[in-house]
């Protein structure tokens, strides 16, 4: 009798878990993978990526496709202002990156990882909106939707959702604080605040504060 009402107990607990997983949503925000610097510009949609903070599928210095969009080639004029574009937005900076997990390797055909870009603010949190979407709204790519890979990418125009924290948030964190510290400035990054949304009035993007 026992057994018997242990069991209907343990299955009734996991039919409810089961309802909840179908009925709470899935709070979207950006995954942690992989951090780097731009070293190469190649288009308006392909980088060369130096990986600070690598996943399973980078190599130390990467070459990166944007996901779910396409620039002129760069043998055009437009082209060569779209790779002019990225060059001004990108080179140089450090970049948060969301690889498409729908393969193993997160890569095309051409061995290019395929992935979502954020730029970083100054305490490396992930700047909203991604660099997909900034440079279609400057008009140095058109939208091309990849059903193959994971990416939605209407979700790039929709409001800003808070990173979920964990050991790689916590890397950015120290970087920030070693950042901080060198320049003599006193002020460190709390690692147990909440998580926070910090927009530029100028620019209208939003810095995607660490949550503890």
């Amino acid at each position: 009798m026992k057994w018997s009402r242990a069991l209907s107990f343990v299955i009734l607990l996991l039919i409810s878990l089961f309802i909840q997983a179908a009925v709470i949503p899935v709070t979207v925000g950006v995954p942690e993978e992989a951090f780097g610097r731009v070293v190469s510009v190649i288009s308006g949609d392909s980088l060369g990526i130096e990986i600070m903070i690598s996943d399973p599928r980078t190599n130390n210095v990467d070459s990166i496709k944007l996901a779910d969009i396409i620039s002129p080639s760069t043998v055009t004029p437009e082209g060569k202002a779209a790779k002019e574009y990225a060059r001004s937005l990108l080179k140089n900076k450090t970049v948060y990156l969301d690889i498409d997990d729908s393969t193993a390797s997160g890569r095309n055909e051409w061995s290019q990882l395929i992935f979502v870009a954020y730029l970083m603010d100054s305490e490396y949190r992930p700047i909203w909106p991604p660099v997909n979407r900034i440079i279609i709204d400057d008009g140095h790519a058109k939208l091309d939707d990849d059903k193959k890979n994971e990416f939605d990418p209407s979700t790039w125009w929709q409001e800003p959702t808070i990173i979920p924290e964990g050991s790689k948030d916590n890397l950015l964190k120290k970087m920030a604080e070693k950042k901080t510290a060198s320049e003599g400035n006193v002020a460190v990054i709390d690692a147990t605040k909440s998580g926070v949304m910090q927009k530029d009035s100028q620019s209208g993007r939003v810095s995607i504060g660490y949550r503890a």
